[in-house]
C-alpha cells in the first residue's frame, strides 16, 4: 500500500517508492550495501539495531535491502531483542550496539559521555562511525516507510 498517488516499479514498497527517484536511490542502495560489509561491523550486529528501530518506530520489519544479514540472525535471537539488556543471548558488544541505536531512535540528546565512553571501550573509531551511520540510515528507510508507504505494525 501507499499514499502516494504513483508508485514506479518494484519488487516491495521500498523500490516501488524510493523508486521515484532513480539516482538518489541507486546512491542510497549503493551506501546501505556498503554498510553491511563485515570488515566494518559484523552484519548481524547491524541487523539487531535496524531490528530494533523498526520495532520501536512501528515499521515494518523486513527489509528487501539488507538480504543475508537479515537471515544470520537465529529466530531465537531475533525474538529477545526486546530484552536485548537483560538476555544472555546477546554479546555486550551487540548490547552496546542495540542501545545505541535505541537512544539515537529516541532522543539522540539523550547521549553521554558513559554512552562514549562504553562504545570505545568494544569498538574503534571506524566502527562508532559505521554503527553511526547505519543506525541514521536506519531510522531514516523506517520513518521513509512510514510516511509515504503506510507499512506500519505494532512496536515491540
Amino acid at each position: 500500500m501507499s499514499w502516494l498517488a504513483s508508485v514506479a516499479p518494484g519488487d516491495n514498497d521500498v523500490d516501488r517508492t524510493f523508486g521515484l527517484l532513480p539516482d538518489a536511490y541507486a546512491r542510497f542502495r549503493e551506501l546501505y550495501g556498503a554498510l553491511w560489509n563485515p570488515d566494518f561491523l559484523a552484519p548481524e550486529t547491524l541487523e539487531l539495531c535496524r531490528s530494533r528501530i523498526t520495532g520501536l518506530l512501528g515499521a515494518a520489519v523486513d527489509d528487501p535491502l539488507c538480504g543475508a544479514a537479515a537471515r544470520a540472525v537465529p529466530a531465537a535471537k531475533r525474538a529477545a531483542l526486546p530484552a536485548y539488556d537483560r538476555s544472555p543471548l546477546f554479546s555486550e558488544t551487540e548490547r552496546a550496539c542495540i542501545a545505541y541505536a535505541e537512544q539515537y531512535v529516541l532522543d539522540p540528546h539523550g547521549f553521554t559521555d558513559a554512552d562514549f565512553a562504553r562504545l570505545r571501550g568494544l569498538l574503534d573509531a571506524k566502527q562508532i562511525a559505521t554503527l553511526t551511520l547505519a543506525v541514521a540510515m536506519f531510522d531514516a528507510l523506517a520513518r521513509f516507510r512510514l510516511a509515504l508507504t503506510g507499512t506500519v505494525e505494532r512496536a515491540s
